[in-house]
C-alpha cells in the first residue's frame, strides 16, 4: 500500500486523509497539540473563544453534500446572527443571517469539525517535521532533533506557503510558485468581560478602524461560558505591527474596541491576544493544488484559492482526487 504523509492538520490535511485512508497508509504530522488550524477554539476556566475562523458558508455543492451529514449529526450549525456593518461606530447596514444564506459554525467549538474528522486517522501531535531527506525507498521525514519519523512514497505539505517552501526539498517543481505566494497576518483580541455589554448586534463587519471584526462569541450555537468578545484586527495593521511587543498590540487593540462600542474594556476580566502569522490571502488564480508526479510531492491548502473554509475543502479534494488516480 502507498505510504503519504501528510504535513499539517488544519482542515485541508485532515480531509485530504479521510479521502486518501482507504486507499493507502497515511500518517498527518502536526507541530501542535491539537488539530484544525485556524479552524481553532480556545477554552479558559469562564471563557469559550473561536479566535480563527469565525464561520463559514457553502458556495459549491460538493461543500453543501460534505456539510449535510455533518449537519444531521450536529457536528456544524447555523449561525443566525444579527449581523451590522460599522463605521466610526455607527452602523451603516444591518441584517439577519437566516436560512436564505446560511452562516456556518461547528459546535460546541470551531475546532471541532477537525475533530470530527480524526475517526481513524493516524495523527501525530506535537510532531514537528523539520528536514525531508531521501532513502532507497522513498521520502525520509526527520524531526528538529534528528529522530527518524518514518519513510514514505508520497509527502504533501497542507501548511502555509512560505513554510512549504521552507520544508519541501529542492527539487519540488513548484517551488518557485509556491515563494511567490504571500498570505497576510492577524491579531486575535479574546476579551472575557464578567458582565455582558448590552448590544444591539451579535456580529459586526468594521470600517475605518484598525481592528475589522468583532463578534459576540457565546451567541454562536452550542457556545458555553461567561460572555466574551473576539476581535480581529485589520490585516493591514497586523502586518505592519506583526513583530510589535504583545502587550502593546493588546493595549491598541482593546483601546480599538472601546472607542468603537463606547465601552471601556480594557479592564475585561480576561484579555489575550493570538497572533496568526499567515490568516488570508486574496483570491489566487494559480492551480487548486500543486502536484509532482516525478518526484511525488504535492502541496494544498486555502491559500491556493483563497483564505476560507471552503477553499480549504476545495483544494483537498481536488489534490485526493489527483492523487487516488496515481497511486
Amino acid at each position: 500500500m502507498t505510504r503519504i504523509a501528510i504535513i499539517g492538520a488544519g482542515l485541508s490535511g485532515l480531509v485530504l486523509a479521510h479521502r486518501l485512508k482507504a486507499r493507502a497508509s497515511v500518517t498527518v504530522f502536526e507541530k501542535s497539540r491539537g488539530v484544525s488550524g485556524r479552524m481553532s477554539t480556545r477554552y479558559t476556566e469562564r471563557y469559550q473563544f473561536d479566535h480563527g475562523t469565525q464561520f463559514f458558508i457553502a458556495r459549491t455543492n460538493t461543500f453543501r453534500s460534505f456539510l449535510q451529514p455533518l449537519i444531521a449529526q450536529g457536528v456544524v450549525a447555523r449561525w443566525d446572527a444579527a449581523f451590522v456593518e460599522l463605521n466610526r461606530g455607527e452602523t451603516i447596514s444591518k441584517r439577519q443571517w437566516d436560512e436564505n444564506f446560511p452562516h456556518y459554525v461547528a459546535v460546541p467549538g470551531m475546532s471541532h469539525l477537525g475533530k470530527y474528522l480524526l475517526t481513524d486517522l493516524d495523527v501525530r501531535l506535537r510532531t514537528r517535521v523539520a528536514e525531508i531527506g531521501t532513502t532507497d525507498r522513498g521520502w525520509l521525514l526527520l524531526s528538529a532533533t534528528g529522530d527518524r519519523l518514518g519513510e514514505y512514497d508520497w509527502v504533501v505539505s497542507t501548511v502555509p506557503p512560505a513554510q512549504a517552501g521552507e520544508l519541501l526539498p529542492t527539487s519540488f517543481c513548484h517551488l518557485p510558485s509556491l515563494k511567490k505566494i504571500k498570505m497576510v497576518g492577524c491579531y486575535a483580541l479574546l476579551l472575557g468581560m464578567q458582565s455582558p455589554i448590552q448590544l444591539p448586534w451579535q456580529a459586526a463587519l468594521v470600517q475605518d478602524a484598525d481592528i475589522s471584526w468583532i463578534s459576540v462569541n457565546r451567541s454562536k450555537p452550542g457556545r458555553s461560558g461567561g460572555f466574551c468578545l473576539l476581535v480581529h484586527a485589520t490585516n493591514a495593521w497586523s502586518e505592519n505591527h506583526i513583530e510589535d511587543d504583545v502587550d502593546e498590540v493588546k493595549k491598541h487593540l482593546a483601546q480599538e474596541t472601546s472607542d468603537l462600542l463606547g465601552h471601556d474594556v480594557t479592564n475585561a476580566d480576561y484579555c489575550t491576544v493570538h497572533r496568526w502569522r499567515y490568516a488570508n490571502i486574496e483570491k489566487q488564480d494559480g492551480p487548486v493544488a500543486y502536484v509532482d508526479e516525478e518526484r511525488l510531492l504535492a502541496a494544498c491548502g486555502d491559500w491556493c484559492i483563497q483564505g476560507r473554509v471552503e477553499a480549504a475543502f476545495t483544494s483537498a479534494t481536488s489534490l485526493a482526487d489527483r492523487l487516488g488516480s496515481l497511486i
